[in-house]
């Protein structure tokens, strides 16, 4: 029983503040330092042996201190210019103090309560107006990704691929899509006022924070919303399962003349040609109206990242045969140059290598 009681003594005492706030020395620097405001860190090394000090011990102790409304400063001349610049943080001032000898020494110490706070000094904390613009380089990136599998046929075949494994109830809608974030696109009048559809949330935040709106106190209406922050996600997929499927049948509707336009573009490039004006604007349109529905939907960013891990197996397969090629011509007395000049915009002609024969023997011999 004796052992038991020194054990849970110990645990008590090991989660304890790194200050012990018995001793006679540490009341009378706690008084001290209450009474000026301020703790030099010459003084919190007299308290805080370096050799047993760990991180968490340092951020837990001046986090101690400042709830005593103690700050901790390099050395007197730091404490009288915060007094004279109105009470600036004690990190703040070690950034901004002229550069001394006592400074030099600083930045050369291996204290380890001098490093944290000058690791701690050299952070600059992200501001309200650094997420929101963020935020906003993240979204433009999805859609600029989503615009850029658009191209792709592929992605389009693992859509029908989904479509047809949700239509037979194969996998789930939550595998698909994002639930939470299609929910506020496709029903943005079903959200409360407070919650604004995926994409328009961080304008909306601007917006708020110019105006300097505030809500009325009478207006409770909002906090009584239950719905889609509430809904189980069964619930949430029953919700918007008909949505998607539309959404879907509409891309598949879409992709038969998509798919045609395609095979034009791709026998212009062989010839060396561009597609017509009538085409091209086609082409594009329906380009920007598939984008469009594909947006809407917020796909599982699980499966945006196999399609593009697709992409990138595909493209570096194409890269290294293409690599083996050269150094096939390479091995026939090709050099590079002749054999790039060559195959440059012919890496889609089916008859290149029966062409090249006409080149002469060693591409006779090569192909």
């Amino acid at each position: 029983m004796s052992a038991q009681t020194e054990t849970q003594e110990a645990e008590v005492q090991s989660d304890g503040p790194l200050l012990d706030l018995t001793d006679a020395g540490v009341k009378k620097f706690i008084k001290q330092a209450k009474a000026k405001g301020y703790v030099t860190m010459e003084e919190l090394n007299k308290v805080l042996p370096s050799e047993e000090v760990t991180p968490d011990a340092i951020e837990d102790t001046l986090a101690m201190l400042s709830e005593m409304g103690v700050n901790v400063v390099e050395a007197e001349e730091d404490a009288e210019q915060k007094e004279g610049e109105g009470g600036e943080v004690a990190e703040r001032a070690e950034t901004n103090v002229a550069e001394t000898p006592a400074k030099a020494a600083y930045d050369r110490t291996d204290d380890p309560v001098r490093m944290y706070l000058r690791e701690m000094g050299s952070v600059e904390l992200l501001s309200r107006e650094g997420e929101i613009a963020i935020a906003k380089r993240i979204e433009a990136g999805r859609d600029a990704m989503i615009s850029g599998l658009c191209e792709s046929a592929l992605t389009f075949e693992a859509i029908m691929v989904w479509r047809d494994e949700l239509a037979n109830n194969r996998i789930l809608l939550r595998e698909v899509i994002d639930l939470d974030a299609t929910y506020g696109v496709l029903n943005p009048s079903s959200l409360p006022h407070n919650q604004p559809p995926a994409g328009e949330a961080v304008e909306e935040d601007e917006e708020e924070k110019a105006a300097g709106e505030e809500k009325p106190e009478g207006d409770e209406d909002d906090e009584d919303f239950d719905d889609g922050g509430g809904m189980s996600i069964s619930a949430l997929e029953a919700e918007l399962r008909d949505g998607v499927m539309e959404v879907l049948d509409a891309i598949a509707s879409d992709f038969g003349g998509f798919r045609k336009l395609q095979d034009k573009l791709v026998e212009a490039r062989l010839k060396g040609e561009v597609l017509s004006a009538k085409d091209q604007k086609a082409y594009d349109t329906l380009t920007a109206t598939i984008s469009g529905r594909l947006k809407t939907m917020k796909l599982n960013n699980n499966r945006i990242e196999a399609l593009v891990e697709q992409l990138y197996a595909i493209n570096k397969r194409l890269m290294g045969l293409e690599g083996r090629l050269l150094r096939l011509a390479d091995s026939y007395g090709i050099s590079r140059p002749e054999f790039l000049k060559a195959y440059f915009t012919k890496e889609l002609d089916p008859n290149w290598a029966e062409n090249v024969k006409e080149m002469g023997v060693r591409w006779t011999k090569f192909s």
